[in-house]
């Protein structure tokens, strides 16, 4: 049976024991190099979430609702010795989690009622509601993840924390508020709920321009400059929003209705670079019109995020650097090396990037050129790219 549905009332006490931790402490199972490693040691130091006597913390392991009332309650200093008392007919008094419960509702953190139901885990949607209610979180701007409406009942306390940058979501623009919460995510999502020192110094959120559409809006910028990205950001999606109208209104002068049905328009986009020399983004889009395949599209931005100003190419290399020449014969040798051919066997010809190309982002590994369709090769290749070493143009980064 595994650790976290152990109902030993002393061992429970142990995993979220109160009391300060006079050693340095170290878990097993939290490696230096792992993502919560600063978070979970707080927490442990302060006494709020210890681990196992096997001398894990069990980061992997899921989190529950009563777990999360008595870790709630040792944060915050709440009264556990003579709280509130609560009526929960699931909730005894000889609950080893019944004071940190009791505290916890009578703060606010958690909803009185008939069930608290303390063995079921704490999904991210519930833990997003706690810590908003919990470190009173304020936002007037909604964040919107694909898989959280505006009808959604956390959809508030989620948008409060993404806009405190306590997170930024997934990758695909979603924050599953369904899934379990383990015990790193909790440690970590705690610690930055009540300490802002731990949080993300600069957060990028997604917006809904449109059904489908999606651009990304940043925080924690200089305001001036943040304003400048946001703007360009904004002015994008905005294009977007008119170029899926007119294609719709296409669909509508459409005399097939089957035909007319298919036609469709999305865009979303992801981050290729965040820290203080770059922060990069490419809009991808996709749109169908009929035929026998739709189009794809890249759009990419790179800013100074000390400034918000958009960079072009020739920005991202000391003068005198032979950037265009360098990127060139890279480019050639792998459109060589990649074949792209047409059907009789033809090669797409490549004479050089232009010098005020926008078609460019940044990464760690360094600069990307990429290409639309048909550009420099057949519908079946995509959008080749081409990604070149800054330490090809002697940059280090």
């Amino acid at each position: 049976m595994m650790r976290r549905i152990m109902a030993a009332a002393g061992l429970a006490a142990l995993l979220f024991a109160a009391g300060p931790v006079q050693a340095e402490v170290s878990f097993s199972d939290v490696s230096n190099e792992f993502w919560g490693v600063e978070e979970i040691h707080f927490l442990a130091e302060q006494g709020v979430m210890l681990g196992y006597q096997d001398g894990a913390f069990g980061i992997g392991d899921d989190v529950t609702r009563a777990q999360a009332a008595v870790t709630l309650a040792r944060m915050h200093g709440l009264d556990m010795e003579q709280p509130q008392p609560v009526s929960f007919t699931d909730v005894a008094e000889t609950n080893y989690a019944y004071s940190g419960i009791a505290a916890a509702v009578e703060a606010g953190f958690f909803a009185d009622g008939t069930e608290f139901r303390p063995n079921d885990t704490l999904t991210r949607a519930e833990m997003a509601i706690i810590l908003a209610r919990s470190s009173q979180l304020n936002s007037s701007q909604p964040v919107d993840f694909r898989d959280v409406s505006s009808g959604h009942w956390a959809y508030e306390s989620i948008s409060k924390l993404a806009e405190h940058r306590l997170t930024t979501g997934y990758h695909d623009l979603t924050f599953r508020p369904g899934e379990h919460v383990t015990r790193a995510e909790f440690a970590v999502f705690l610690t930055r709920a009540t300490e802002e020192s731990f949080r993300e110094e600069v957060a990028v959120l997604p917006q809904r321009a449109a059904e489908n559409v999606y651009f990304p809006r940043v925080i924690g910028l200089d305001q001036a400059a943040q304003g400048r990205v946001n703007q360009i950001l904004a002015e994008h999606a905005g294009r977007s929003v008119e170029a899926r109208e007119e294609l719709f209104a296409r669909a509508e002068a459409e005399e097939d209705p089957m035909i007319a049905e298919r036609y469709a328009f999305g865009e979303s986009y992801r981050i290729e670079q965040k820290d203080a020399d770059y922060l990069s983004l490419v809009f991808e889009g996709y749109h169908y019109t009929g035929g026998a395949h739709g189009g794809s599209w890249q759009a990419a931005y790179t800013f100074d995020p000390a400034s918000g100003e958009l960079l072009a190419l020739k920005n991202l290399f000391p003068e005198g650097t032979d950037y265009l020449s360098i990127i060139n014969e890279t480019v050639s040798q792998g459109v060589t090396d990649a074949g792209f051919q047409l059907e009789f066997n033809d090669v797409f010809d490549f004479h050089g990037i232009d010098p005020a190309t926008k078609q460019f982002y940044v990464s760690d590994q360094g600069v990307t050129i990429y290409f639309s369709e048909y550009e420099i090769a057949p519908y079946a290749a995509g959008m080749p790219s081409f990604t070149i070493a800054w330490e090809q143009f002697s940059v280090n980064k």
